[in-house]
């Protein structure tokens, strides 16, 4: 049984992609109507000011020719009431505390740091297989043999609790093969809760794509790479 843990957190864009995402951000911002800030601010109000430098800083970001770019007509720059300095200033503590309570959290995790390759909770934004050690030492997916009263979807299920224990809830899609070699047949399973455990298997792996090719037998790896998400 092939069984994967989907990837929690999207994978970040890099190079091409980054920078067409924030063309595309950037042309978006271009070519919207006008902000009506005077209907969304208090004149004068510590947002307005907020959002004005805002603005003063996409303004300036210009994708193309800089020859072609055309002349910005310059907001007037927000005055601050009298008598608004202490209400400002209450709520600029007041967002200040906000943005400390909000802390993005990190990416890779302590079972990344530990390369704690049994952990559920390592690569969050790749595709993760479980892997097991059979008795000829050798890494493979969950498997086994179908009895005479089962169907293959069943088989595949039992293999899987004989091969790792009880304690993964997994939901398998379809009830027929999503590839096969002669006379090994492969069933998709994704797990919804639960981890694997040792049983009759020496041992067992979560690995990403990549990892599977180095630790698997060749011929194995010929067999289902075509199986396997390249996220």
């Amino acid at each position: 049984m092939v069984v994967q843990r989907d990837p929690i957190v999207i994978q970040q864009a890099t190079g091409f992609e980054a920078a067409a995402d924030q063309y595309f951000q950037w042309l978006e911002y271009r070519s919207a109507e006008k902000f009506p800030r005077d209907f969304y601010f208090k004149p004068g109000s510590s947002a307005e000011r907020n959002w004005a430098a805002l603005e003063e800083q996409r303004a300036a970001e210009w994708y193309f020719d800089m020859a072609s770019k055309p002349a910005e007509k310059r907001e007037e720059k927000v005055k601050q009431p009298e008598g608004e300095e202490e209400e400002d200033e209450q709520l600029g503590r007041e967002r200040s505390t906000q943005q400390q309570t909000v802390a993005v959290q990190p990416r890779t995790t302590k079972a990344d740091a530990a390369d704690d390759l049994q952990s559920l909770e390592r690569r969050l934004d790749r595709t993760l297989y479980l892997v097991v050690r059979n008795s000829a030492g050798q890494w493979e997916f969950p498997q086994g043999t179908v009895q005479s009263d089962e169907l293959l979807a069943q088989a595949a299920r039992r293999s899987l609790r004989d091969a790792c224990g009880s304690g993964m809830s997994v939901w398998t899609v379809g009830k027929g093969p999503i590839g096969h070699k002669d006379s090994l047949f492969f069933v998709k399973a994704h797990i919804l809760s639960g981890q694997a455990a040792k049983a009759q298997a020496a041992d067992f792996k979560w690995v990403t794509r990549e990892e599977l090719e180095t630790v698997v037998a060749a011929d194995y790896w010929a067999t289902v790479k075509d199986l396997l998400s390249t996220v």
